[in-house]
């Protein structure tokens, strides 16, 4: 899935859904714009500040005249604007108190609280109420996702491989996942993030999320990098990634092919279709492309199919038939199609729960897979006698691809 189409989409990792923002779907066709006070009087604002719990989020501001901040109207309906101060509070203002400037370039957010509340919550016990720092020590083997935060934002190249192997976790832990990763984008800087990805093999994958995705306010992220995160920006679509999109078949060129049954070439249309490269953003249309070429049986297809399904993208979210096309990619020595056949065997999910299975298709993934995979099977032997090792291994060494 990613400049170069075959990785990053082709990855669970970065095929995010849109449902971590679904209660607010009316935000996404509205475009923040830079505002201040309509009028000479100060405005007095009761706010909240980002990352901190309900009971010490809320704050207070006093706007004066002149003031610049991020103003985003919530629907048509809405007598009340949301506004994003350069504090870091935000809150609501009423209409009428506001003097759009959409001319002037959008000034770039303050997440400076959320790593004081992450250093805060890093030598606390992890609560089952905090579903995001509770899965990623119970399933996915982070002890502590708040000091790898604070680690990942100081710079820490293994921290960020930490937390990038935590994107593949589902529901509401994932879709707090997802939120944080632009959050940690600004918690980093331009500088400290720009060299994580530059040592990272995701880099394809944010490239393609930051192009795709929306995040409150900011319904259009790319250029907003471009404007405050330049280096980074360079990283995900500078030279380099000119260089690869310029290489790209025309749109025109993959649909033919795709249309004439070339399965290589209706996976690349399917990744098109998912990330907007050349047509507009469509899963239904992009799912429809997967399947014709898992029905090919074509691996790549096949495990596209099995993240629709997986993540109920495209098509009503089934785990049962995303395992049963895992399985088919997995079978054909699919390294990402392993890797998530594992996790559906350690979580139960769509399958019965089978650490010594999991184990197996994590150690297959993990031969030919990244550090994150490694970490993962490592964590998994942990859990098991040393019997299930042994026939965990002994599955892996009898795996002939298909």
């Amino acid at each position: 899935m990613n400049r170069k189409l075959n990785h990053a989409l082709a990855s669970l990792v970065f095929m995010y859904s849109a449902t971590a923002w679904s209660q607010q779907a009316d935000w996404r066709d509205k475009e923040a714009t830079m505002a201040t006070i309509n009028g000479q009087d100060e405005y007095q604002l009761s706010g909240r500040t980002e990352c901190s719990d309900e009971a010490t989020s809320e704050a207070t501001a006093t706007i004066k005249p002149g003031e610049r901040f991020i103003a985003r109207e919530f629907t048509d309906s809405e007598k009340d604007w949301e506004v994003y101060l350069k504090s870091g509070i935000s809150g609501t203002i009423p209409r009428n108190r506001i003097r759009l400037l959409p001319d002037e370039p959008l000034a770039k957010l303050n997440y400076e609280s959320c790593k004081k509340e992450w250093r805060k919550l890093q030598s606390k016990p992890i609560k089952n109420t905090d579903v995001v720092a509770y899965s990623a020590k119970k399933y996915h083997g982070v002890p502590n996702y708040y000091k790898t935060l604070v680690q990942a934002s100081e710079g820490d190249a293994k921290a960020f491989a930490q937390f990038n192997s935590l994107s593949h976790m589902d529901g509401e832990a994932g879709e707090g996942h997802e939120e944080t990763i632009w959050v940690l984008l600004h918690v980093a800087g331009d500088d400290t993030f720009a060299k994580l990805l530059q040592s990272s093999k995701v880099r394809g994958g944010y490239a393609a999320v930051f192009s795709s995705e929306s995040f409150l306010p900011i319904s259009n992220p790319k250029p907003y990098i471009k404007l405050h995160f330049p280096k980074t920006y360079a990283i995900l679509y500078g030279n380099a990634a000119q260089q690869t999109q310029a290489d790209q078949k025309p749109i025109e060129e993959v649909k033919a092919r795709a249309e004439a049954g070339d399965a290589e070439s209706e996976v690349e249309l399917g990744l098109r279709y998912t990330s907007s490269e050349g047509v507009a953003k469509d899963q239904v249309e992009a799912v429809k492309w997967y399947r014709k070429a898992a029905e090919q049986n074509y691996a790549r297809g096949q495990y596209n199919l099995g993240v629709g399904y997986y993540k109920g993208e495209g098509v009503v979210k089934d785990q049962a038939e995303a395992v049963k096309w895992f399985r088919k990619a997995a079978e054909q020595n699919l390294a990402r199609a392993q890797y998530n056949l594992g996790v559906c065997y350690y979580n139960g999910e769509g399958v019965a729960k089978d650490y010594v299975e999991a184990y197996k298709w994590l150690l297959l993934a993990a031969r030919q897979g990244d550090e994150g995979d490694k970490k993962n099977m490592t964590e998994l032997e942990s859990k098991l006698r040393p019997q299930q090792i042994a026939e965990g291994q002994k599955r892996a060494r009898d795996f002939k691809p298909r």
